[in-house]
C-alpha cells in the first residue's frame, strides 16, 4: 500500500495592532482587511495600554484583546498613526513597550505617522523608513540616524516595514503578505478585496502634492 502523506504545514502568523486614543481607523482596518482575507495564515488581535476599548480619530472604538502589561509575542506588530500620535509619543510606558516588542516581534510595521512612535522608541535607528507625506517634516524631526525616504509608498528595511499615510497601509500589508507567503497570494488577496495594489514602493503620487523633496 502506498505510504500516506501528511498534509503540508500551513504557515500561521499572529498580527497585533496597537490601539491608542485617536488612532486613524483606516490605518488599522485597511491592513487588517488584507490579513483577514487569509484567516488560515493570519490571526488578528488588538492591544491597548489598559486593554480597554479605544476611540479612533473618526469616532468608532475598537476593543482591545489585552493590555500592554499582559500582551503576548507577536509575529507582526502593526503601529498606526493618527491625530493621537503627538500625545502617544510622550507616553513613556507605551514607548518602552514598543522598544520591548521590537526585540521580540518578527516583523514591525508602521502606517503613516505611526513611524513617529517607532522613531521615538529607537526602533528606526540606522534604518530606512517613510511616513505620511503631509506630516513628513514633523515626523522626520523625531529620532536620529534614520534614513527617511521623502518619496515612497512604502519602505522595507529588513524586518521593518513603514508606509506613507492612511490607505498606503493597505499596500504595505500586501507587501508583507508577499514577503511571508508569495506575491501571487498577495495579488489574489488584493483582487479579493477589489483593491488595486500599488506594489511599486517608489510609486508615491502624494509626495509632490505636499511639496516633499
Amino acid at each position: 500500500m502506498p505510504e500516506s502523506q501528511s498534509a503540508p504545514t500551513i504557515q500561521q502568523f499572529t498580527v497585533t495592532a496597537l490601539l491608542f486614543d485617536q488612532f486613524d481607523l483606516l490605518e488599522v482596518s485597511g491592513p487588517l482587511e488584507m490579513f483577514g482575507i487569509l484567516p488560515e495564515h493570519f490571526n488578528i488581535q488588538f492591544v491597548s495600554q489598559l486593554g480597554r476599548p479605544v476611540a479612533s480619530m473618526q469616532g468608532p472604538k475598537l476593543v482591545a484583546d489585552f493590555s500592554i502589561y499582559n500582551s503576548h509575542k507577536s509575529d507582526i506588530l502593526l503601529v498606526p498613526g493618527g491625530a493621537g500620535v503627538e500625545q502617544a509619543i510622550t507616553n513613556t510606558l507605551l514607548i518602552d513597550w514598543l522598544q520591548q516588542q521590537s526585540n521580540s516581534a518578527n516583523y514591525i510595521c508602521s502606517v503613516g505617522t505611526g513611524a513617529a512612535l517607532l522613531a521615538q522608541a529607537g526602533v528606526l535607528k540606522d534604518k530606512a523608513a517613510t511616513t505620511n507625506k503631509k506630516r513628513y517634516r514633523w515626523v522626520t524631526g523625531i529620532g536620529t540616524d534614520i534614513n527617511w525616504y521623502p518619496v515612497a509608498r512604502w519602505v522595507k528595511d529588513g524586518r521593518i516595514f513603514t508606509s506613507s499615510g492612511v490607505s498606503a497601509g493597505i499596500d504595505l500589508s500586501l507587501a508583507v503578505i508577499a514577503q511571508l507567503l508569495d506575491e501571487e497570494t498577495a495579488r489574489k488577496t488584493a483582487i479579493e478585496a477589489e483593491y488595486i495594489w500599488v506594489n511599486d514602493p517608489s510609486d508615491d503620487p502624494f509626495a509632490p502634492l505636499h511639496v516633499v523633496s
